[in-house]
Formats: C-alpha cells, structure tokens, sequence
C-alpha cells in the first residue's frame, strides 16, 4: 500500500504536461489490483484528488487504513474496494455476531479521528463485515461530510445470515462519536440478516446527524437507513428519509436498547415488512420533535412508528411533540401508554393522548411529474443529465429528490430543459419521472400555530426560527412570503 507520510500532502487529478489541475479531466488513479490495501493513513497529512480502487483486504480498511492516524481525506473517489470475511468465520447459521472486518471504502479504529469531506463512497463492500463505505471502531471521532455514499454494501459473503455486516454506508462502535453532516445515501444495503442499510451505531455511539438525504437503502433486519444499538445515542436531524425499506423493524430507523432523539425531520415512502414503516423500536428512549412523518407502509402494523419498551423501565417516558403522522399504513401509531404524547397531528386520533389532531396537514402542492428525453452518464462525475419537456426555471429544482419506478436520486441542478442527477440513474426517453413534494406547509394549513410552545426545535428544517408561543407542526415552520411594497 502507499504509507502516507506526516507533513506530506498528496494531490492527484494534474495534466501530465500542464500541471493543469482537474480531478475529474486528468483521473489519477491508485489502484490496489485485488492484492491489498491500497491507502494506510497518517497523522498531520492530507490526501487529495485521487480515485482509489481495488483494495481487497483479510482485515479492516481495504481502501484506506487509519489507526491511531487522522489524515484529512478529501475529493476521492473511493470505489470497489472490498474486505473479506475471517478466517475464523463459521458458516454455521445458529452462530450470530461474529467477527468481521469492516470499512470496505475506509477503516478507522483506535482512535483515528480524519476529516473525511467531499469524496464520492461507490460500489464498496465487505464480504463479512460493518461499514462498507466507511467503519469506526474505539473511540473514533471523524467528521464525516459533504460525501456521496452510492450503492454500498455489507454481507455480500454472509450466506447464512449471522447478522455481522451491518451498515451498508457508515458504521460506528465502541464509543466512536462522529459528525455526520450534508451527506447523501442512496442505495447502499446492509445484507446478511443485518441492520441498517445507511449508519449503524452501536455500543455508546453517539453520532450528530444532520442535513443528510437518505434514498432508497435497505436492510436485511432492522433500520433501512439507520439503526442504534447497545445504548447508543444518536442525535438525527434537519434529514430527509424517502423510500428507504427493510424486512425487519423502522422502514427509515430503528434502535434497540439505546436513546434517540430527532428533531426537525421529514420521513416519507419508507416501508417495512414487520412494523413501523417510518421509525420504531424496543427497550429505549425516544425524543421526537418537530417531525414530519407521512405515506409510510408496514405490512403488520404502524405505518408511521411502533415503539415498546418493556425491559429498560429507566428510559421512560418517551416524549413525542408537534409531529405530524398522517397517510401512513395500515395505521399511525402504536405506543406503550406511557409516552408523552402531546400535541401532535395523528390522522385517526390516538385514543384519550391529549390534544391528538385528527386533521389534514394541508401540504404545498409542488410535486411535479415530468417527461424525459435523451439522457447522458458522466462517469467520472457519477451524475446523468437528463432532458426534460417543458421550461423550468434554472435551479429551481436543486436539491429536489426525484423517483423512478424503483429508482431514487437528487437533482444536483436544472436549467430550462434539463436536469442533472446524482448517480447512474437509467431513463430511457419518453419516461415519466417524479419531483417528490417538499411537505412544507401551505398558507392554509390547519398545522400553523397548532404547537406546544413548552418545548420545541428553535429552528426548522430550512433554519427557519420558530416564535413562541404559536409554533406550527412538522419539521417545517411556515414563512409568509412578503410581497414588496406590503
């Protein structure tokens, strides 16, 4: 592997004869050729600017290694690289959480605390192992952000599902505390019977989630997008969860003896096989404020949140204010009766909780469906431009997730007739292509000034301040346009 050095930057992505520098015109590429790591980190350097591909690894960290080291890695496009299981492995089914070697794409344990800012996380894996794009074990805290994590997987090697690969994208343990910030997930799977198709967390873990987008991830067990174990704490908020999916329990999140706390979310199209569509647990603490969770599916029950805890009697009560649950199936909510439930609009009503608004929300109508011409991949960028009929205002679809069938992306930008995407995302012509609504509230909204002034989020989704005392429901405040000479 290339030993980075301390005090030694590298930088890719220059013209042989120019010293023109363009990461995506001029590729330099660090390739492992399946015979190792490709990358080992290293304290008080940077590197910069490279494809990193091919790492195939019997151990942690097949594309970059980071112990005890806290290199800044930014710009890279880390690609295809892979752990493979122990060698102690046991393929006997009844065998459970075994040991693994975890960080397909970038591996930190002990210590290891890297800035880890706008790289592109595709196609990793691990064959037995958490953290397909990036792992943290033993008191790491990274700052992990403005990253593309696409199409990442855990437990590809995992035929009999021990449940030992979990975080298709990112996972955290042993008390690693990371900053998770203006990242986006889309398709990564935790597989092998496994939990949580984007960030797993688990034994006091307590990461900050914020200003992420999460599309259409899975996982095998529990948590499509998220899950938290063994009293971790992750805090989750300012995101978007749509379309994320799992066989097991929390279509978008999950925990398990842990606590929770979100804040100023929006959870919509996420769907589970057992319960809770959106999110749900057992046996810990749940702080929900300010969500937006809507047209959430569970094939049992709760197509919004399911959550007991029967065994953890000190974690009570849940607290559960100004949310809005509404078009979500078969039902809302199912509660133990002791959660503070106030406040909040539940389509249906929730037996005698007080104030349970069974209203519509009166959403803004801005979804738009749109029919595409000729699409093009970049490939070195990994985003398509598709054209699209009609003449949109440029930019006023940035930062809009879009659907397809199966298919999620984000709109990186528009202009009047075409629009570019994260990913490749395959349109044939004459397709229909869905703008997912915002779920920001209309003037009319019955949401407005319908809040518990006591205690909410100060801010809302947008970073929007909310006045006390009449804040609105949801994760979003409503704004009055001001028109100019009014």
């Amino acid at each position: 592997p290339i030993q980075m050095t301390p005090f030694v930057d590298l930088y890719g992505g220059f013209d042989a004869e120019s010293w023109e520098r363009d990461i995506f015109g001029h590729a330099t590429i660090l390739d492992g050729e399946q015979k190792g790591r490709v990358v080992v980190g290293s304290d008080s350097a940077k590197i910069d600017g490279f494809i990193i591909t091919g790492g195939l690894m019997q151990g942690h960290g097949a594309g970059i290694y980071c112990y005890q080291t806290s290199p800044v890695i930014t710009n890279n496009v880390i690609r295809e690289n892979q752990t493979l299981a122990p060698e102690d492995y046991s393929h006997d089914p009844n065998r459970r959480r075994q040991r693994s070697h975890d960080g397909g794409g970038i591996g930190l344990v002990n210590y290891a605390n890297p800035i880890v800012q706008h790289n592109l996380f595709i196609g990793n894996q691990t064959e037995v192992g958490n953290g397909a794009g990036l792992s943290a074990k033993d008191d790491c805290i990274p700052q992990i952000g403005y990253n593309i994590f696409y199409g990442n997987r855990t437990g590809g090697g995992d035929k009999n599902t021990t449940r030992s690969s979990n975080g298709g994208a990112i996972s955290l343990a042993n008390s690693s505390r990371a900053g998770v910030f203006h990242n986006l997930f889309i398709a990564n799977k935790a597989l092998g019977g496994s939990d949580a198709g984007a960030i797993y967390c688990e034994y006091f873990s307590w990461p900050t989630v914020r200003w992420n987008v999460f599309l259409n991830n899975y996982a095998d067990d529990d948590g499509g997008a998220l899950d938290s174990q063994k009293f971790s704490h992750p805090k989750i908020k300012y995101n978007l969860f749509f379309g994320n999916s799992t066989e097991g329990s929390g279509g978008a999140l999950h925990q398990d003896d842990s606590l929770m706390h979100l804040e100023n979310n929006i959870m919509a199209y996420n769907s589970s096989d057992s319960k809770s569509g959106a999110f749900g647990g057992t046996h810990g603490w749940l702080y929900a404020v300010n969500n937006t969770v809507v047209f959430n599916k569970a094939r049992k029950t709760a197509g919004a949140v399911a959550h007991y805890n029967f065994k953890n009697p000190y974690l009570q009560p849940l607290v559960m204010r100004n949310n809005i649950f509404y078009g979500n199936e078969p039902d809302q909510i199912r509660l133990e009766p002791w959660v503070d439930l106030s406040y909040n609009l539940v389509e249906g009503g929730f037996g005698n909780s007080y104030t349970a608004y069974n209203i519509e929300p009166g959403f803004l109508d801005d979804g738009l469906t749109l029919e595409t011409g000729k699409s093009r991949f970049l490939e070195n960028r990994f985003q398509t431009v598709v054209s699209v009929t009609g003449n949109l205002e440029p930019g006023s679809l940035r930062d809009r997730v879009m659907r397809m069938g199966e298919e999620w992306s984000l709109v990186v930008d528009n202009d009047a007739n075409r629009i570019t995407v994260w990913g490749n995302f395959p349109l044939e012509e004459n397709t229909a292509v869905e703008i997912i609504p915002t779920f920001h509230l209309a003037p009319d909204s019955k949401c407005i000034n319908r809040g518990l002034y006591a205690d909410f989020a100060s801010d809302d989704i947008d970073g929007q301040p909310r006045y006390s005392p009449n804040i609105d429901l949801g994760a979003d405040e409503y704004v009055p346009v001001k028109v100019k000479g009014q």
